[in-house]
């Protein structure tokens, strides 16, 4: 573990921020709330993805009013992964949580994952019940799951996504990572298998529409092939 990181909070959450000013007051609220009431020390990190609306002018607002709020404002847009990694980098807590910035994820499942790690897993990821989710959204989680099972060895019971807690050693490990394509679970899968889930709950956004496609699941689906397929060969052979 890198000696520079000052591990001094007990939670970190990162949160990728893309054209979500509607929701991350909210967000915010609801996930200060939660922490409070289990007393842990935390900072939450918003990584502003050059957003083309309000969000990052909410965020720094927020952060104006309560130290534990860290906005990280990028000069240019590099997607949610590499948003996350660099939350990831700078955050300072034991157990780092990663969630959505939309509220399909609910802040308050945030304690689920929390007790599950307890147990001893490196990651732990929420797993919501997707009823009405539209087919091509399934379908494309669908693929990217056996995706990780077939070439990257995930455990066939377990499921992953964007909504999970990792311990610090793991958060070290993706930091270290220099795949020039990130992608945050196909990273961990390559550092360990000892996963866990926890159902959790989801909700309809509520605001502005997801930047979903066909055609970007297809890209997705190129480059987790190429970078985490092809060149995961070479990069065992390293080891």
């Amino acid at each position: 573990m890198d000696k520079a990181v000052k591990l001094d909070q007990d939670v970190s959450i990162v949160i990728p921020v893309y054209n979500s000013a509607q929701s991350i007051r909210e967000l915010i609220r609801r996930l200060v709330t939660t922490l409070e009431a289990r007393e842990s020390t935390f900072e939450i990190i918003l990584v502003d993805d050059c957003s083309k609306d309000d969000s990052r002018e909410v965020i720094r607002v927020l952060e104006a009013v309560d130290s534990r709020i860290v906005l990280i404002a990028l000069d240019q847009n590099s997607g949610q992964q590499s948003a996350i990694k660099t939350g990831l980098a700078q955050s300072r807590g034991r157990k780092v949580i990663t969630i959505d910035d939309d509220l399909q994820q609910q802040p308050e499942d945030i304690m689920l994952l929390l007790d599950e790690i307890k147990k001893g897993f490196d990651v732990v990821y929420g797993i919501p019940d997707r009823a009405g989710y539209p087919f091509y959204r399934q379908l494309g989680s669908n693929l990217v799951d056996l995706f990780f099972t077939l070439i990257l060895k995930k455990p066939k019971r377990i499921r992953v996504g964007s909504f999970r807690v990792l311990n610090r050693e793991t958060v070290e490990q993706i930091i270290k990572d220099q795949t020039p394509f990130v992608y945050i679970t196909a990273i961990t899968l390559r550092f360990t298998k000892n996963i866990g889930n926890v159902k959790v709950a989801f909700k309809q956004r509520r605001y502005g529409k997801s930047n979903y496609t066909i055609k970007k699941l297809s890209q997705l689906l190129l480059r987790l092939f190429y970078y985490y397929g092809c060149l995961n060969s070479d990069y065992q052979r390293r080891k």
